[in-house]
């Protein structure tokens, strides 16, 4: 992955693990809960690429998507050299992949599986925090709209009018010797 965090990494995620669930799709049934957690993956990265897109992310949060990007990226590219491991060619039907008839051991799917579980929860705690900071800048927002509103109805700002008001009151001559004294006219 690159130093600087963009959609683009991101975007990368999201093609690696649709990539690999369709890897899954002919899987033996021992991966069906690691097929699981893949899409769960595929689904959550999705969902938060939409939400990061339309935020303006702090430098502390964008440092803590990067990282979880990385982690993200290199579970799926480690998975992804696991299953190049597990295909071979069929040449009998033409050229079609299928996977090799040995089987994982259970403790590499189990740590594979902890692993994207693992990913799962860290970008679910950074998407929950990302929803509640917008939460609360939007609380603020409107407790500052209805403070502005009780202010202008205590005291509305119409400085033009107020002004023009002030002026009509006022007796002939009052403040002429201010703005004839020798100081205003410098």
């Amino acid at each position: 992955m690159s130093f600087g965090f963009s959609i683009g990494d991101f975007m990368r995620i999201i093609e690696l693990a649709n990539k690999i669930r369709k890897d899954f799709a002919d899987s033996p049934a021992q991966f069906k809960a690691l097929s699981d957690e893949f899409r769960s993956l595929s689904i959550l990265v999705q969902d938060v690429e939409v939400d990061i897109s339309n935020t303006n992310l702090s430098s502390q949060q964008d440092i803590e998507l990067q990282k979880i990007a990385e982690s993200c990226h290199n579970v799926l590219t480690e998975i992804e050299k696991t299953i190049s491991q597990y295909w071979e060619l069929n040449t009998s039907h033409g050229m079609k992949r299928v996977w090799k008839r040995l089987k994982w051991e259970p403790n590499d799917v189990r740590d594979l599986r902890n692993r994207v579980c693992i990913n799962i929860s860290i970008l679910n705690a950074f998407s929950g925090r990302i929803t509640q900071d917008n939460v609360v800048q939007l609380l603020k927002h409107r407790s500052n709209e209805e403070h502005q509103t009780c202010l202008d109805w205590l005291s509305p700002t119409a400085h033009a009018i107020q002004q023009s008001d002030y002026i009509s009151r006022r007796q002939p001559g009052t403040g002429d010797w201010f703005l004839e004294s020798p100081e205003f006219q410098v």
